[in-house]
């Protein structure tokens, strides 16, 4: 079967591991403080705190912000359910919005018509590491916090800037699927100079002042274990285990994206005149993508067919993201009628940096097939 996610680790991975193992500290430590200095440096993030996964970003965030009973959260319907799962575990409420039908992203303009009294917070995605307009966005989130899921956007960039650096705060994922992998993990950029201290309270237990015990002890030699609370918080912090997979991944980043690139140009030349078949945007003017998702838009309802299509024959798709407004916990009785069309239409086919030349024409070439048979019955 070919995935449609993959990973890049090997021998530099292991060695790095194995340098943890002989120091005899597998906590957080100097392999984790390496990362957040290096990553908040390739982003230009004022402040990255590494973590345990970009779930844990989402469910800070509510609480970095003070986002709590009585307040609203708007999130595109596309996306994945962790960020209306981390609106609620606070009491709040996510309303969802509709995405502009080419890209997928949030459409400004609905942010504008769901805003009100309540709104604490946007919550955006840069859909499959197209980045968003965000001079529009920003426009309409005048006068509430800005928070970007930069899980698909890891070095996305608009008007030079990085995606996830463009708000208040960004949440990065370094899971199984994702282009820095190190087996779960995730990042918190904080760009908003009032969210600094806080950070580091909220991902350790709401500890004032965190540092390690020897730390501790060579400051204060008299009782140096007292320790006093900011706010009763959950923990959140990684590994240097984890932590130094993630300093070898950061350094290969470049060229995964790279290559993904490539394949992109690939798609986009070999599916564009296939009848029935619509291609992804490329990404608006001024910014770069991370090309993590490609999307194909299937018309004439034949989008399950080919879908089943591909994976007889061995290449696997899927449809990401399944839109939130339409699950039924969420009980939001909205239509949001791009979302809905892109539910029926939208495919999502391999794009990672382990597709061969081979891969790449067996998934174009299985979907001529399909599409071309479909026009002669």
């Amino acid at each position: 079967m070919i995935q449609i996610f993959s990973n890049s680790l090997g021998e530099d991975e292991l060695h790095a591991i194995e340098k943890v193992f002989k120091s005899k500290w597998v906590g957080f430590g100097e392999e984790c403080k390496k990362f957040e200095k290096n990553f908040a440096e390739k982003i230009g993030s004022r402040k990255v705190l590494i973590t345990n996964n970009c779930t844990s970003t989402l469910f800070m965030s509510m609480k970095l912000l003070g986002i709590g009973p009585g307040d609203e959260v708007i999130v595109p319907s596309i996306n994945f359910i962790g960020i209306p799962n981390a609106i609620l575990s606070v009491g709040a409420k996510p309303i969802f919005a509709d995405v502009d039908n080419k890209y997928l992203n949030i459409l400004p303009s609905e942010i504008e018509r769901l805003r009100n009294k309540n709104t604490k917070a946007v919550f955006i995605l840069h859909y499959g590491g197209h980045p968003c307009n965000m001079d529009e966005i920003k426009e309409k989130c005048n006068g509430i916090y800005l928070l970007e899921d930069s899980a698909n956007s890891i070095v996305s960039k608009y008007k030079e800037k990085n995606c996830g650096t463009l708000g208040d705060l960004g949440c990065f994922s370094f899971d199984a699927m994702k282009f820095l992998v190190m087996g779960d993990g995730g990042a918190i950029s904080i760009n908003n100079p009032e969210f600094m201290e806080k950070g580091e309270q909220v991902r350790y237990f709401g500890i004032k002042n965190r540092q390690s015990g020897i730390d501790s002890m060579k400051e204060n030699p008299q009782r140096w274990w007292e320790i006093d609370l900011a706010s009763p918080e959950n923990r959140y912090t990684s590994n240097d285990i984890l932590g130094s997979i993630a300093n070898i991944q950061l350094e290969k980043l470049d060229s995964f994206i790279q290559k993904r690139k490539e394949i992109w140009e690939t798609y986009q030349k070999e599916l564009k005149n296939i009848e029935g078949i619509g291609i992804p945007p490329e990404p608006l003017p001024d910014t770069k993508s991370s090309y993590y998702l490609y999307w194909i838009r299937v018309k004439n309802n034949l989008r399950d067919k080919l879908a089943e299509f591909l994976i007889k024959d061995g290449i696997y798709c899927t449809f990401r993201y399944y839109p939130l407004h339409l699950i039924s916990y969420y009980s939001s009785n909205q239509r949001l009628p791009n979302a809905e069309e892109a539910n029926k239409e939208i495919l999502n086919i391999p794009l990672h940096q382990n597709l061969s030349n081979e891969d790449i024409q067996k998934i174009v070439s299985a979907i001529k097939t399909f599409m071309n048979n479909q026009g002669k019955n």
